[in-house]
């Protein structure tokens, strides 16, 4: 079995620049992920007919690199501004929110164009000989690399890293378990008609259980049916994790009434395990040189789309420093 350079765990949209960047620079990247799509929390679903963002719902820019990114993706045709303002902006002009042109799965799909992406690939035990990593998953697969990048959720990194039985955290162990995150819900809903929420279809929302409503046909990924997305807080999330569908989509539902001038015709939920993360790791990335091991994602980036996308790209740059 001939190794790659790097093997990278978590195809989100920190996994996927991140082994954008490596295989930019000439090395050999293969990414797996347990899910069968890709983007992680970047995601879309199709429900009767319609097309529903039941993850994050747009990304906003801060940094240079990543809006060279965004250039390349609105050129090619993957990404769109949605809008430019809410109410709660400072800046009365506000600034760009982008979305994928039919979800928000379209620019971790335009990204895997280019690499190889391993998907249903669930990671059951990870090992290091000598100076290989070697990943075996629930299929009866094995991969094996030179260096290991670890992008999933870092209670999900740490639940791999722990089965290797060696000293990976530099020290730092009980310092990165104290990352934690919060469980989030999604309530997707068909209308009979149009939703009725304002322009451009985006609400936040500031009164519990609710912090989010999104008219999916506003926002042109539905064209064709009316759809919405409904977010809970981690509260109700935490309260309902386990509750029939009928129950929590009933109640979130009942809680975003008063904002809907249409009625439901069909809902399911959509549970998150890890949406935001409360105490994000300080640095963009967790690196040891020694064990060829690299940590990186939104628990290193935060909760913020770009945050996650800065800590893949960084965390190749120090993976191509060291080569």
């Amino acid at each position: 079995m001939i190794p790659t350079d790097v093997l990278i765990i978590g195809a989100g949209i920190s996994g996927l620049l991140c082994a954008t960047e490596l295989h930019k620079a000439g090395m050999s990247v293969r990414v797996l992920d347990k899910g069968r799509g890709l983007g992680g929390r970047m995601a879309t679903r199709r429900m009767a007919g319609g097309r529903l963002d039941h993850g994050a719902q747009y990304f906003t820019v801060r940094d240079a690199r990543v809006q060279t990114y965004v250039d390349t993706w609105l050129k090619a045709g993957v990404l769109k501004e949605w809008f430019r303002h809410l109410p709660e902006d400072t800046n009365p002009e506000g600034y760009p929110r982008y979305c994928g042109l039919q979800g928000m799965t379209d620019v971790p799909k335009f990204l895997a164009k280019n690499l190889e992406i391993a998907n249903s690939q669930e990671v059951t035990e990870l090992a290091r000989d000598t100076d290989l990593w070697l990943a075996c998953t629930a299929t009866g697969d094995a991969f094996v690399a030179r260096q290991l990048v670890i992008t999933a959720p870092l209670p999900q990194a740490l639940n791999l890293l722990d089965m290797t039985g060696l000293r990976y955290a530099n020290g730092h162990t009980d310092a990165l378990r104290e990352v934690r995150y919060e469980r989030g819900l999604a309530t997707l809903a068909i209308l009979d008609a149009s939703s009725g929420l304002p322009a451009p279809g985006g609400m936040k929302i500031d009164q519990a259980p609710l912090t989010w409503i999104g008219d999916n046909q506003q926002k042109g990924i539905s064209p064709d049916v009316s759809a919405i997305t409904i977010h809970a807080d981690a509260a109700f999330a935490d309260t309902h994790w386990d509750s029939p569908d009928k129950l929590r989509g009933g109640l979130m539902l009942e809680a975003a009434a008063p904002y809907l001038k249409a009625e439901v015709k069909e809902f399911k939920c959509h549970r998150w395990g890890f949406t935001t993360p409360i105490n994000p790791w300080p640095d963009p990335y967790f690196h040891n040189p020694g064990l060829k091991l690299t940590l990186a994602g939104d628990s290193f980036g935060g909760a913020r789309v770009e945050g996650a996308a800065l800590s893949g790209i960084e965390a190749a740059g120090r993976i191509l420093e060291g080569a």
